[in-house]
């Protein structure tokens, strides 16, 4: 059995060196060896592999059948050290094949990953983005461990090795049916209608749940869901209404899958925030995605439709 202990990543890439050019001489002056080390390199390598890999034939320096068995997968591994390697120095989003690793809710994968994905995408087409969600009570050992690299959400962090960026104020606003007209829009009571409540996230649910409470409404939920994805269908089929994030009742509307009612919430404004360990603050892949969340969300405009209504709590 090989023992990977013993592996020489150079004496790999002298492999993938003789397997190209079929020449021990031509792979040690691509690499800058001497004829003598070449030899005493590939010496090394037959014997760390324990087999030839290379026999002399008529084309040249033909590969064992060992060798064309390993040499595909040395190459995408070899590769991949080099990406990482360079991605850990520096960061070209254009030419990056990494994963990012994110940290949402239900709620924020709603949210933000669409327009966070488009705009990734648009600037590094080969990143690949996954949402792996943590409880916000495992959050700091999650980020700390790097299984997931940052976190954007309702977040207030109390850890001296977390470093915090405020995005934006989120509300609570109600929605209605797409189509409501101004005068109905205007005169809802909801004390008289059913509405219909989205729960992705417990810290969100307990929130609208006190929402509710406050304004003596919780006899009129008629149903509630586990995310988002329902609601427009279910506004329009119930003629029924929802509470739900300013920023996602705006997205709605403008997609005309709901109608923003101007209604005042007893609830104060919740920050959104992104949040990181500072394993990753000079890593210039986190650094890049970092400055592209801030540019996307961090925007004192992003509530915009009502900065001087009496919705501001």
């Amino acid at each position: 059995m090989i023992n990977p202990r013993r592996l020489d990543l150079n004496l790999l890439d002298l492999l993938l060196q003789i397997y190209d050019s079929q020449s021990v001489s031509v792979a040690g002056a691509n690499l800058g060896l001497s004829q003598p080390a070449t030899s005493n390199a590939l010496a090394r390598l037959r014997q760390m592999l324990d087999d030839p890999l290379f026999i002399r034939g008529a084309r040249g320096m033909e590969p064992t059948p060992f060798a064309e068995r390993i040499v595909p997968d040395i190459r995408e591994h070899l590769s991949g050290i080099a990406s990482v390697l360079n991605d850990a120095a520096s960061f070209d989003a254009l030419s990056s094949t990494r994963t990012f690793r994110l940290s949402l809710s239900g709620l924020g994968e709603q949210v933000f990953l669409a327009p966070l994905a488009r705009r990734v995408f648009e600037r590094g087409p080969g990143i690949r983005l996954e949402n792996a969600s943590s409880p916000f009570l495992d959050l700091t050992r999650t980020l700390a461990t790097r299984e997931s690299e940052m976190a954007i959400g309702l977040l207030e962090m109390q850890d001296a090795q977390l470093r915090q960026m405020h995005l934006f104020d989120e509300d609570y606003r109600v929605i209605g049916p797409p189509g409501l007209s101004p005068r109905r829009a205007a005169t809802v009571d909801l004390c008289q209608e059913r509405i219909v409540m989205a729960v992705p996230s417990l810290t969100y649910a307990d929130d609208v749940e006190q929402v509710l409470a406050e304004r003596g409404l919780a006899n009129n939920v008629c149903m509630r869901i586990r995310n988002f994805g329902a609601l427009p269908e279910l506004l329009s089929t119930l003629n029924a209404f929802a509470i739900v994030p300013g920023y996602l009742g705006r997205r709605m509307v403008e997609a005309g899958q709901a109608t923003l009612l101007d209604m005042t919430l007893p609830r104060g404004r919740q920050k959104v925030q992104l949040v990181w360990h500072i394993n990753t603050m000079q890593d210039p892949g986190c650094v890049w995605l970092r400055e592209q969340i801030r540019d996307l969300f961090q925007n004192p405009d992003i509530c915009d439709n009502a900065d001087n209504s009496p919705d501001r709590a």
